[in-house]
């Protein structure tokens, strides 16, 4: 039983709002460990497969609490172009060379699609705001903690944390510091927190994505702080300006500037990147990719198909290369279209001055840009962020536990 709406609020009567709070605690319960399990279980053998249980119990508890009053959705346009490109994708298994591993891959995008879908009506039907950021909170103090411990204790070069790779373990770090921004813009212990995920990220990790992310978080400082920032004729045209002075600075005095840090792993491997030393096996991916897409450009070889119809028999580790030999031109419109539906609310909050739009742009913009160096359309982490933007750039109020009123 779902009810459309447009409204932020659903005022039920007393009787029938007694009467959910069982049903409201369950799901609140339920998403807070599916979020802890995405983060701290997923990768760990015997235990990977909690986050399906607890996605079957989330649609349980939604299913509990439309009988006791309609569930109410707001229309968003993300969500018919999400559920497409999935649609797509499990589709694609049928032209795939190797079908068994296309439906194991298909499967698992469908799965984690539906987790971030349950995510998205759950916080629409009585789930705070707070339940997603006190436990991805928690998950990551757990997972910087571990991580902390492998790169000092153990003296790791590259911390990996829970997830098994350094790179996914920087990726949920600093995207959740975006989440904490989005989900608690007032809250000073969130924005510290935020603040220390990333440097934690960036020392332990060694990732250099983490560059884009400190760009990012460096112009949401500069919104914070100045008030020029947040007229976007000015502050934005001030950054593009600059933007190409400090790429053409980075790749002239890019090893002298590093020099003092030197002994930190990403220093060390952006600086490789200067000399060329990191990027040469990238590179070859990527154009493989670009090899193997041109065969069939259109619709692609299938889902996860470039590890066997590629010479590298491993993915391209670069989303938008991978999307086109998987899925061809199709699967990429269907895929970025989401994003470009984002970018545009975000640009269009962002432009009124709205904190909520500059969080989600700087989340996009970190996004898109280490979608260059890694795949994500397969991360389960993608796709619950991807919801959560849905609903705060569609201007939900319901959300916010101290609102952002500027984005509508």
């Amino acid at each position: 039983m779902i009810a459309p709406t447009t409204s932020t609020h659903a005022r039920l009567p007393s009787a029938a709002a007694s009467a959910t709070v069982p049903t409201e605690r369950f799901l609140s319960f339920v998403v807070a460990a599916f979020i802890l399990a995405t983060y701290l279980v997923a990768a760990l053998p015997g235990l990977s497969r909690l986050p399906h249980l607890l996605i079957g119990l989330m649609l349980l508890g939604l299913v509990l609490r439309s009988i006791k009053v309609p569930l109410r959705l707001r229309w968003d346009a993300v969500v018919p172009l999400s559920v497409a490109f999935v649609a797509y994708a499990l589709a694609s298994v049928l032209w795939a060379t190797d079908q068994s591993a296309a439906l194991v891959s298909s499967v698992g995008l469908v799965v984690d699609m539906l987790g971030a879908f349950l995510i998205w009506a759950a916080l629409q039907n009585g789930v705070s705001a707070l339940v997603v950021a006190y436990s991805a909170s928690a998950a990551a103090v757990v997972q910087a903690g571990v991580a902390l411990a492998q790169y000092i204790g153990s003296g790791e070069a590259r911390a990996e944390g829970l997830t098994g790779n350094a790179n996914s373990l920087a990726i949920q770090l600093s995207l959740t510091a975006f989440l904490l921004l989005l989900l608690l813009p007032k809250e000073r212990w969130a924005q510290l927190l935020a603040l220390a995920l990333i440097v934690i990220a960036t020392v332990t990790t060694g990732t250099r994505k983490l560059v884009f992310v400190w760009f990012s978080y460096i112009v949401l400082l500069l919104r914070d702080v100045s008030p020029m920032f947040r007229r976007p004729s000015v502050g934005t045209a001030f950054v593009l300006l600059l933007a190409p002075v400090a790429v053409w600075a980075s790749l002239t005095f890019g090893s002298t500037l590093l020099s003092p840090l030197e002994e930190v792993t990403v220093i060390q491997r952006i600086e490789g990147t200067f000399e060329g030393r990191e990027t040469t096996k990238r590179s070859g991916l990527m154009e493989d990719a670009l090899v193997v897409w041109w065969q069939k450009p259109v619709f692609g070889h299938g889902i996860d198909q470039f590890r066997i119809a590629g010479s590298y028999t491993t993915y391209s580790h670069n989303n938008y290369t991978e999307v086109l030999a998987n899925f061809g031109v199709v699967g990429l419109v269907l895929y970025y279209g989401i994003f470009l539906v984002l970018f545009a609310r975000a640009v269009v909050g962002a432009a009124r001055g709205s904190q909520t739009g500059g969080v989600i742009l700087g989340i996009l913009v970190s996004v898109l840009l280490m979608d260059v160096a890694r795949v994500s359309y397969s991360s389960r982490m993608t796709w619950i962020f991807v919801m959560i933007m849905a609903l705060y750039s569609s201007g939900a109020q319901v959300l916010r536990p101290t609102a952002d009123r500027g984005a509508r």
